[in-house]
Formats: C-alpha cells, structure tokens, sequence
C-alpha cells in the first residue's frame, strides 16, 4: 500500500513548481500515477484481493487433530484426507505440516507432586578425578531428595558398585531419618538387569532383598526418560553447580564433611524455587517409615595396610587395631550410623565409630592390652605381627611330607 506521506510528498512537490516528468524521475513512479495523485482529493487506497480458499482449508482441523496425536507422516495424511474429499497433491500438506513437527514433538512437561512420605528419587554424579591416598581416583556423589520436601542427602564415593550403593542409601536414610514408601531410579545395573518380554525391569536379587528389608517399592524410570525423575536430576545439578565449583579437600572424609556442613547451612535451609518454603522445615511434615533397629548387612570390605604402630586409615581418619597386627592388612567395613567392623581372617577383631568432629585418630585402649610384656618377652621395640596358629608337628612329619630319606 503506499504510504500518504509519499502522495503528501508529491503534491508538495507540484505546488512549489516541480514538473511532473521531474517528479516521476525522482519518486521512481510513472507520469501517469503522479497526475493521478496530484488530481486525487484523498490519498489512494489500494484494496488487497480477497484471498481465495486453498484447497487444504477444509481439512486443516482434521490434519491438526492427527499431529497432535503424532502422526507425521504426509503419506498417510493425504491418504486419510483423500478419503474426505481432498483433491489437491502432497506438496502443499507437506509445506502445511512442515512448521508443525518441532512443535508438536516438544512434549510439554506436567510437574509431578508427591505425598508426604511418598517418594525418594536416586541418582549418581560425576565430580571428576582428584589424588586420593597417593593416586588418581574418580570421585561420584551419590544424590537421594525426598520429593514432597525436597530435603537432600547426599555422600560422595570412589565406587559405584552394589555394595557401595546399598551402604550410601543407609547413610542417606540416615541423614533424612527415615525411608519413603517408593524410590525412583534410572535403569543403573546394580538395580536393574534388563527388562523382559513385557518391559518390566528385572530387578538386582540382592538389590531386592534390601529394599524388601527396608521396606520401599523400586520404581525404574522407563528408559530415556529422565524426567521422570526430575527432581534428582536438578539436585544433580544443583551440586555440581554450587557445591563444587572452587573446593578444595585433602580426602574424602574432608570431602564428605564440607558435603554435609553445605547441606545442613545451605541447600536444606534455602527457599526452594518451587515449593517456595525451606526444606528442612517441610521435612518435619514427611510421614517417612522408620529405619530397622539394625541396618542392612552390607557386604562392601575395603583392604587396609596396618602400621607399625598399630593404626589403619579409612577416609582420612587413624583407627587402632589390637598391636598383634602391626604391619600386617585387616579388612573395614562400613555400616550404617558410621560404624565400622575391621576383619582379619574372617573374623571381627575391632570395632569404631567414625567421627563427627574433625578427629583424626581413635584410639581402643584395649588394643594394647598385653603390649609392654610382650615386647620384654620378645626384646622387640616395636609391634610385631601375629599370624593363625598351626598345628604343632613332629620334625619327622614334615620330612616325610618332603621326601627326605631316614
């Protein structure tokens, strides 16, 4: 349409003794459309064409009603609409249906609420590598968020197997003070081994004893959907984003201890973005199941070297053994409420609550028990190393056994 200011324009132009060939030349438009403005009372109005129909006009509901149910596919659609009278070709249904496809895939997200005491949700992350005990390790963070208050719990790992996910659950619930009646995961293979002929997930045997145990239903998210655990996998990264960024630590007890303190002093005294209230204060409100009196027997044991001074170290922290397994190795295992079993040869010979201060050495008075007679008896300055009695036997047994002659 043009615009009034160029026919204002023109006239003005006219009135102050411009000629009309000069006029067309300047404005680009013909001698013939100038006289006609400059004679025109008003300012032109050109009228748009009514648009006609096109041939998919009459469709156009069906065709949307059938993306919104996902079909795409143009052939099936010229198909479906033929059958309703269209007479036209499938280039303008592709054009049509083209601008349409991104849209109508972009599956829009329904925000899933749970009951108090409903729901937990799991996940792992990844927080890089670090020198760890005099050796490069990978550190993970294992993440459990109740989904009513969003209260997280939280331990940091150099493992990800059965056993190490079994006893960082323990902690957490430990952390929450209690278990939900159901837990979310993703399809991670120390919970689930595939799924079968009807898409169920096969469940890990040992995996399922400790949730019968603990009393919560599994749930495995259906595969390549992580939404449907969503709240986890934001709490994932909420850590790598606020917790991790610039820390330092010396071990992984160091690492667990500034994990816990952040927890306590930030993420679970924030206002959460969605509930828009703290979540230490809706935990109070979590009708969660209370923990059996004793945890779940988890069989995770970590090899320690002893020193010759009677101590082993785990996360960081000096423990004491009995003295006669100076230099020798023990096995620690670690249960819930931080407790800890130190095995040799298949038996418990300690046992030690981890820390909750900043101790860097417990010590059993009773593991140097029998210490000062023994080192008078053997003249030794040091402690020594015990190993099994054997059997007391002749010399002769032991030269028969080697085939030396009598």
């Amino acid at each position: 349409m043009i615009k009034d200011v160029e026919v204002l324009d023109v006239k003005e132009k006219y009135k102050t003794g411009m000629s009309i060939a000069d006029i067309a030349r300047e404005t680009g438009y013909c001698e013939k459309t100038i006289r006609r403005w400059i004679k025109a009372a008003e300012s032109p109005r050109y009228k748009s064409r009514p648009k006609q129909p096109g041939k998919l006009d009459p469709y156009k509901d069906y065709i949307m009603s059938r993306l919104a149910e996902g079909v795409f596919n143009c052939e099936i659609l010229l198909r479906e609409i033929r059958t309703l009278g269209y007479a036209g070709g499938i280039t303008i249904l592709r054009d049509m249906v083209a601008p349409f496809r991104q849209q109508f895939r972009v599956q829009a997200v329904r925000r899933f609420e749970t009951r108090p005491g409903e729901q937990m949700q799991v996940d792992w992350g990844y927080l890089g590598t670090f020198e760890l005990d005099g050796q490069m390790r990978k550190v993970y963070v294992f993440i459990l968020i109740l989904g009513y208050s969003r209260f997280l719990t939280a331990c940091c790992t150099t493992s990800m197997d059965l056993e190490t996910l079994l006893l960082c659950h323990e902690r957490c619930f430990s952390q929450a003070g209690g278990v939900a009646r159901q837990i979310v995961y993703d399809n991670m293979k120390t919970v689930t081994l595939g799924r079968d002929t009807e898409n169920k997930p096969i469940w890990q045997p040992r995996f399922i004893d400790f949730a019968l145990y603990y009393g919560f239903k599994p749930v495995a998210c259906t595969p390549y959907r992580p939404r449907s655990k969503g709240k986890v996998e934001a709490s994932v990264r909420y850590i790598k984003e606020n917790f991790c960024p610039g820390r330092r630590f010396s071990d992984l007890a160091d690492l667990n201890n500034q994990l816990q303190h952040w927890l306590n002093t930030v993420a679970n005294i924030r206002t959460h973005g969605t509930t828009r209230e703290r979540p230490l204060d809706l935990l109070g409100r979590e009708t969660l199941q209370q923990l059996p009196a004793s945890p779940f027997p988890t069989a995770v044991r970590f090899p320690r070297q002893v020193s010759r001074d009677g101590f082993f170290s785990y996360e960081g922290v000096l423990y004491s053994v009995p003295w006669h397994l100076a230099g020798g190795q023990v096995e620690v295992q670690e249960l819930a409420g931080g407790r800890l079993h130190v095995w040799w040869h298949g038996t418990i010979v300690a046992e030690h609550t981890m820390p909750r201060d900043n101790s860097h050495r417990i010590v059993d008075p009773k593991h140097m028990e029998g210490l000062p007679e023994a080192q008078r008896r053997n003249q030794a300055s040091g402690l020594i190393q015990c190993y099994p009695e054997v059997q007391k036997r002749h010399l002769s047994v032991y030269e028969e056994f080697a085939g030396v002659a009598q």
